[in-house]
C-alpha cells in the first residue's frame, strides 16, 4: 500500500496585484510530496518563487496575493478556509525558520520568552513547564538551557539560526520549512546548521523544506531538490540524479556555474537574467537563455514529463529524445 505523504503541495498557484491593475504570476503550477524524515531542497536563482512558495503554503503572503491550489498534511486540506482552516495548523503541525534570524526576534524581549510564546498560544504548555520545555529545545539545538534568559543581541549570529529553529519546534510540528537558514554565517557555522537539521528530520521524523540558492548546501543536506525557475518546477528528483543525469538544460547550467573545489572544471555564468513575471511567457520560461532550445521552445510550455523512476523535467528535448527511441 502506498503511503500518504506527510505534506503535499498541488497545483499551487500564487498571484499579486501590481499598483497598475496588473498580475505579476509569482508560482505557477508547483507541485511536491514529502515523506516523514526526508529533507527536500528548493533552488534555483533569486526571484524564482522558492520563498513565495513556502509563504503560501504557512498562509503567510499579503492581502495582495491571491493563493490556488491544495496544501495537505496528513492527507488533510488547509486552505480551504483561508487564514481560519490554516491558523490552527500553523506552527502546531508545520513551522517555519525564517530568512535572518536577527529578524524574527524581538530586541526587547529574552529568547526564552519568545520560545515560550507559541507554546502558550497553541495551548502546548504555560508557566513553569513552557519555560523548561524552551531549556529543553534551546539544548536540542546545542544552546544551554540558561541562555534563555539572554537576549537577542546577546547571541552569535548562529546561536541565533539555533535558536530560531528551536523556536520553530516549540510546538512540535511535523514540517519544517527552512528559508535559506545558513544565509550570513561562516561556512563552519553553516556546516553545523546543516548538520543539526539533517539530525532533527532523522530524530523527530521530521518533513523538512530547505530553500536555498546554494547547490552544495543541497548536496550536503538534501536527498531530493526540485529546481524552480520562474514560479515553476523545472526539474525534480534525487540529489544524485540532478548531479549526474540532470534532464533541464538550467539545471545542468546551474551547475555549470557553481564552483567545485575538487574538481578542475571552470565555472561559466548563465547568460542574460530571468523573464519579468509580470508579463504573459509564451512558451518555455528559460528559452532566451538556452543554450539547447528547439522550435517547440518558442511556442509550447514543457510540462513536467518523468525522465525516472522518480525523476521528472519540464524539456522539450526529452520529448523529443523519447520520440527517436520510440
Amino acid at each position: 500500500m502506498i503511503s500518504v505523504p506527510l505534506f503535499s503541495v498541488r497545483d499551487l498557484h500564487v498571484w499579486f496585484e501590481l499598483p497598475d491593475g496588473r498580475e505579476l504570476h509569482a508560482v505557477n503550477g508547483v507541485s511536491f510530496d514529502l515523506h516523514a524524515g526526508e529533507v527536500l531542497g528548493l533552488v534555483g536563482e533569486s526571484g524564482c518563487g522558492k520563498t513565495t512558495t513556502i509563504l503560501a503554503t504557512m498562509g503567510l503572503l499579503p492581502s495582495s496575493a491571491d493563493v490556488a491550489g491544495e496544501i495537505r498534511i496528513n492527507g488533510e486540506e488547509i486552505l480551504h478556509g483561508g487564514e481560519a482552516s490554516v491558523r490552527p495548523h500553523r506552527w502546531r503541525d508545520i513551522a517555519m525558520v525564517f530568512q535572518g534570524a536577527m529578524n524574527c526576534f524581538s530586541p526587547v524581549r529574552t529568547v526564552g520568552s519568545q520560545i515560550v510564546e507559541p507554546m502558550k498560544l497553541h495551548g502546548i504548555a504555560k508557566g513553569a513547564e513552557a519555560r523548561r520545555r524552551a531549556g529543553e529545545l534551546l539544548e536540542m539545538v546545542g544552546i544551554p538551557a540558561a541562555s534563555a534568559d539572554r537576549f537577542p543581541h546577546e547571541f552569535s549570529g548562529g546561536m541565533r539560526q539555533r535558536a530560531a529553529i528551536a523556536m520553530a519546534l516549540a510546538c512540535e510540528p511535523k514540517i519544517l520549512l527552512a528559508d535559506e537558514p545558513t544565509t550570513g554565517l561562516d561556512v563552519m557555522v553553516q556546516a553545523q546548521i546543516l548538520e543539526l537539521l539533517a539530525s532533527l528530520a532523522d530524530t523527530l521524523g521530521l518533513a523538512v523544506v530547505l530553500v536555498t540558492h546554494d547547490l552544495p548546501v543541497v548536496a550536503e543536506a538534501c536527498s531530493r531538490a526540485a529546481v524552480m525557475y520562474a514560479g515553476r518546477i523545472a526539474e525534480l528528483g534525487s540529489v544524485d540524479d540532478l548531479y549526474h543525469d540532470s534532464h533541464h538544460p538550467y539545471t545542468r547550467l546551474l551547475f555549470a556555474a557553481t564552483p567545485d573545489l575538487l574538481g578542475d572544471d571552470r565555472v561559466v555564468s548563465i547568460p542574460g537574467s530571468p523573464p519579468r513575471l509580470d508579463r504573459e511567457i509564451v512558451g518555455c520560461p528559460f528559452r532566451e537563455r538556452c543554450d539547447s532550445a528547439v522550435a517547440e521552445c518558442a511556442t509550447e510550455e514543457p510540462a513536467l514529463h518523468l525522465v525516472g523512476s522518480s525523476h521528472v523535467a519540464a524539456c522539450h528535448l526529452n520529448d523529443l529524445i523519447e520520440n527517436v527511441r520510440q
